[in-house]
């Protein structure tokens, strides 16, 4: 596996926070960008599981022409409480890996905000399983 060096080689574009709250009941998603031309897939994990992009309450979505990618969750639940994960893999192999750190937070009766992600999270380069399996140790 390839890691890339300096900020040019980055497949993500920048981030604002490495975490997001929400209340129970919300519809959210999570959206990044990455530099579209050098795509050659994405891939999206929630809490470790690989996200079918025609899940049900859970699914994802890459606009090539853009570099968009974006995850849905409908109606979330504290037990989606977690990290995510978005995979981008380059065209000559590199990947990388954005995680995002989702926080439920039922406490703030007075919550109005719309629970949209916009850029947030941080890189870690390398694929979700080789951080998992770190993460294990």
């Amino acid at each position: 596996m390839i890691k890339s060096n300096s900020n040019n080689d980055r497949l993500f574009l920048s981030r604002m926070s490495e975490a997001y709250k929400c209340r129970s009941g919300d519809n959210v998603f999570l959206e990044c960008y990455v530099r579209c031309q050098r795509i050659k897939s994405i891939a999206w994990y929630a809490k470790g599981e690989l996200v079918d992009t025609r899940g049900v309450r859970i699914w994802h979505q890459y606009e090539p022409t853009t570099g968009q990618c974006i995850l849905y969750l409908r109606s979330v639940f504290k037990c989606d409480e977690g990290s995510y994960f978005c995979e981008a893999t380059s065209i000559d192999n590199v990947v990388e890996t954005l995680e995002i750190k989702l926080k439920i937070d039922n406490q703030d009766k007075s919550w109005t905000k719309i629970p949209i992600l916009y850029m947030a999270g941080h890189v870690i380069p390398g694929g979700v399983k080789q951080l998992l399996a770190t993460c294990k140790t």
